[in-house]
């Protein structure tokens, strides 16, 4: 097993993927450890577009953090490091507090928020609709 580093990945199939890496030299495979998925990003700021990308998991209906790929099924690799590994390593504490949140969390307090009833807010809509 040769060292770990982290990469961004372009699989044959189109994905891009972020992972720390390990290639397994006597398989010829490529260990992939807590992949995500890269997806462009476009956002609007006044005038301006702001194009970037987020991070997303990469296969969602597991509980696995290590996922091994035949090294014929990858196009190309490049080694990362600086402000795209802190921006990986950001996304995946983000979704993993996200999961523990999701399983731990508490229901609001009855009283917490307003409350009230589809008729009155239809009414206050078309009252404000009517008097525009």
């Amino acid at each position: 097993m040769e060292e770990e580093f982290y990469a961004t990945v372009k699989l044959l199939s189109g994905e891009e993927l972020v992972s720390k890496i390990c290639y397994l030299p006597e398989e010829d495979k490529v260990m992939l450890e807590r992949p995500l998925m890269v997806e462009n990003a476009k956002q609007r700021k006044g005038q301006m577009e702001v194009t970037g990308f987020s991070l997303k998991e990469w296969m969602s209906a597991t509980f696995d953090t290590m996922f091994i790929i035949k090294r014929d099924h990858i196009l190309t690799m490049v080694e990362i490091e600086g402000e795209i590994v802190e921006f990986y390593e950001k996304t995946l504490n983000r979704l993993e507090s996200g999961k523990s949140l999701a399983g731990k969390g508490s229901k609001l307090p009855r009283g917490s928020g307003y409350l009230g009833s589809v008729k009155e807010m239809k009414k206050t809509l078309e009252d404000i609709f009517n008097k525009s």
